[in-house]
């Protein structure tokens, strides 16, 4: 016989639950910047590995291209970010980052930092510790389960 669970109940609830709070709480911190979250990541993501192609972007985002294209036309218009055609591929474009999205980015850093303390107040290291080996293993298991159907 099959238990019966109640919505609320399921791994994929509860973590989609808590993405939606975490999400508001940071779009609530980036608001003063004028960057949503999406920009926010794409900064960062560009920050860290520097210049590429924007589907690799998209990828990396794992966004339609699309969606990727307008939140970086946005930024492009903001001067937080470029985009050039690629030497190899005259259809794609290499985005970047501008010296002002590094700095911007610096600015936000230590208000997003405070805020994830806050989000972590009473957790010890060994318990995120363990909350993100589950998270990981959670992750695994289910693109397991996706490959198998």
């Amino acid at each position: 016989m099959v238990e019966k669970h109640r919505h609320r109940e399921f791994i994929g609830y509860q973590v989609y639950s808590t993405q939606r709070s975490l999400a508001r709480n940071l779009e609530l911190c980036l608001a003063p910047f004028g960057l949503t979250t999406g920009q926010y990541n794409a900064l960062n993501q560009l920050e860290e590995h520097g210049a590429m192609a924007q589907k690799q972007l998209a990828e990396l985002l794992k966004k339609e291209p699309a969606t990727v294209a307008r939140s970086l036309e946005r930024l492009v218009q903001r001067g937080l970010v470029t985009r050039t055609p690629d030497p190899r591929d005259r259809r794609a474009n290499i985005v970047e980052v501008t010296p002002e999205a590094s700095r911007l980015l610096s600015e936000i850093e230590p208000v997003v930092t405070r805020r994830q303390q806050q989000i972590a107040d009473g957790i010890s290291e060994a318990e995120l510790d363990a909350f993100y080996d589950v998270l990981a293993r959670i992750k695994a298991n289910a693109i397991r389960s996706t490959e198998e159907n």
